[in-house]
């Protein structure tokens, strides 16, 4: 009996999959995982990624990482998590306004940031000009790049999370180099070879892929504007009079301009497109978050003192694990553990990853550092840079 209600189940989500549009992606028509794995009997695929990447470590740290404002006491003031929620929730709703599969879209959305280093787009240029100019690594360090690295090799003590092709090429295409009205998806790209990624040229495979593209920039603008008003960097009445006059003065408002747009001129087509009004509305409000937010005095400020602590960060760990032979001088690293007791959670990092002789040193500790939250980076550097008493 039981076995005959598993099968009408899956029955029936798959005919729920029929009433899509042409242009989404099926979960029967996905290109599977790099390892097959047993049917679920009450999801389809891109569901279960959806609840692989929600209970993964990865996600969890996404809580204590920054969107814009470091590190904030504030907690109304959105973090990394939030705005992964956020783009999940707005594009689900479009998504199922334009018929696509919400379940691949959710999936998508809620892994896209996984790569994304402490302290936000500071941390990931810190990371980027270490690898790009000094350890000469081809593409340097980019989030989403990172991202799928997270889910394939990261996760699960170096087994990962073992997510579909869509998913995978969704996480590491969600950040184009362009800001885009039109987002097309590249169905000719072979997504066996995601691993040779190394730039942001690449578009989404799928239609769900190019949807999140669109809504992570959706969702970010107006609620860092919001932001800004309550850290009292800006006042509503700096926001642009046309912003204003044409999207709203609050995040929801915003937010429901950009997405009724999206779905208005999307429909029926194998894009996502918002009109050239409200694009450029948008452009607009991307230029005065840039402006008044994200180059304010303050905010640079800050963020220029978290460039230097990442940067010695990363060569402080880089020398101590050199000089610990990889780890495998064990009376050296009990001692700088005695030193610094958060060192301990890096050793054990190295040992439990599956890294193999050959993964150089400055792979290892990019891989860890990306990994921290804002706090514990923060925790990391007192204790590799700041005096403790000795009695």
């Amino acid at each position: 009996m039981a076995c005959e209600i598993e099968v009408d189940i899956h029955k029936i989500l798959l005919a729920d999959e029929e009433r899509f549009s042409p242009f989404a992606k099926k979960s029967s028509e996905s290109l599977g995982r790099c390892r097959p794995i047993d049917r679920d009997p009450f999801r389809l695929e891109f569901a279960r990624d959806e609840t692989r990447i929600l209970h993964s470590r990865p996600f969890r740290r996404l809580k204590h990482k920054t969107q814009v404002f470091l590190s904030p006491d504030d907690d109304h003031i959105c973090t990394r998590m939030e705005h992964v929620l956020h783009v999940s929730s707005i594009a689900a709703v479009i998504g199922r306004c334009l018929n696509l599969n919400t379940d691949l879209i959710n999936a998508i959305a809620k892994g896209h940031d996984l790569g994304h280093p402490p302290f936000g787009h500071a941390g990931e240029r810190v990371l980027n000009d270490i690898l790009f100019k000094d350890k000469k690594v081809p593409g340097g360090f980019k989030h989403e790049i990172h991202g799928l690295r997270v889910v394939d090799k990261l996760t699960n003590y170096g087994a990962g999370l073992n997510l579909t092709y869509e998913v995978r090429d969704g996480i590491a295409t969600h950040c184009g180099e362009n800001f885009d009205r039109i987002v097309c998806p590249d169905r000719s790209r072979d997504l066996h070879e995601l691993d040779l990624l190394d730039d942001r040229t690449s578009m989404p495979a799928t239609l769900e892929g190019c949807l999140v593209r669109l809504v992570d920039r959706i969702a970010y603008l107006g609620r860092d504007m919001e932001d800004a008003i309550k850290a009292r960097l800006i006042k509503k009445e700096d926001i642009p009079p046309e912003v204003v006059n044409g999207l709203g003065a609050d995040n929801g408002r915003i937010i429901g301009v950009f997405a009724n747009d999206t779905i208005v001129n999307s429909a029926g087509k194998d894009q996502i497109e918002m009109s050239v009004e409200i694009f450029e509305l948008m452009k607009i409000l991307k230029e005065f978050n840039y402006e008044r937010i994200y180059n304010h005095p303050e905010v640079k400020r800050v963020t220029d003192k978290a460039n230097k602590m990442l940067g010695m960060l990363f060569y402080e760990v880089e020398s101590i694990y050199e000089a610990s032979d990889r780890g495998g001088n064990t009376s050296y690293v009990d001692s700088m553990v005695k030193a610094s007791p958060v060192l301990e959670t890096f050793f054990k990092f190295t040992k439990n990853t599956n890294y193999t002789d050959e993964v150089k040193s400055w792979r290892i500790v990019a891989d860890y550092v990306a990994g921290m939250t804002d706090h514990f980076a923060e925790k990391t550097f007192t204790q590799l840079f700041m005096p403790s008493p000795f009695v």
